[in-house]
């Protein structure tokens, strides 16, 4: 399987873990060809299936994760938390080379970035309809759920209090992801389909 991760110089600490030096390898998105509005950008995921994906043991990467594998039907990210014929369960802090390595393990396409560069990479995600787990807030991760450019305003789930979606301005949103630590984890797959219309076509001229 094709090796996805992506990363630039950073000295990283997540999750009570060691630091980490990150070698760098230079990379931009792919072209944002699938553009979709925003209706289409957030995670559609309910509030009680984004409780299973609670923090009860620093494991809030693969809570963040699994959240973005529910939405976009990739089983083996979704069940990360839990042994599965996918893997052994992932629990507790991680890294990006631990992030790697499971992945690789599972067979999960991600692409795994570090660096400066992941604020084009989390745009890009919101542009094509996908989530991002990504570092918010001190030594923690969580889930990028949507983007609003208009208002400036990004949305995001919070595997300690999964059930609610926060909302943050571009400044909160970028103390928010600095705070952390610049990293973030997309899933190399087609975002969830389009939510669907409902209309009583037959009463229409």
């Amino acid at each position: 399987m094709r090796d996805r991760l992506i990363s630039f110089p950073v000295i990283l600490a997540m999750l009570g873990g060691s630091a980490l030096s990150v070698l760098a390898l230079a990379a931009e998105p792919p072209d944002a060809r699938d553009v979709v509005d925003v209706e289409r950008q957030v995670v559609d995921v309910p509030p009680e299936i984004r409780h299973w994906f609670h923090n009860t043991d620093g494991s809030c990467v693969q809570c963040s994760i699994g959240m973005c594998g529910v939405d976009q039907n990739v089983p083996e990210a979704a069940t990360l938390l839990w042994d599965t014929e996918y893997g052994r369960a992932e629990r507790g802090g991680s890294y990006p080379s631990r992030v790697a390595k499971y992945c690789r393990e599972r067979g999960i396409r991600v692409y795994n970035v570090t660096g400066k560069k992941t604020w084009d990479w989390m745009r890009w995600a919101m542009e094509t309809g996908r989530g991002a787990a990504i570092g918010a807030g001190r030594a923690h991760f969580q889930t990028l759920v949507g983007y609003d450019a208009d208002s400036g305003t990004w949305y995001v789930c919070n595997n300690n209090s999964p059930r609610k979606i926060d909302s943050y301005s571009e400044q909160d949103f970028r103390r928010l992801h600095l705070a952390s630590g610049q990293w973030v984890v997309i899933l190399d797959y087609p975002p969830h389909p389009a939510r669907p219309v409902y209309r009583k076509w037959w009463t229409e001229d």
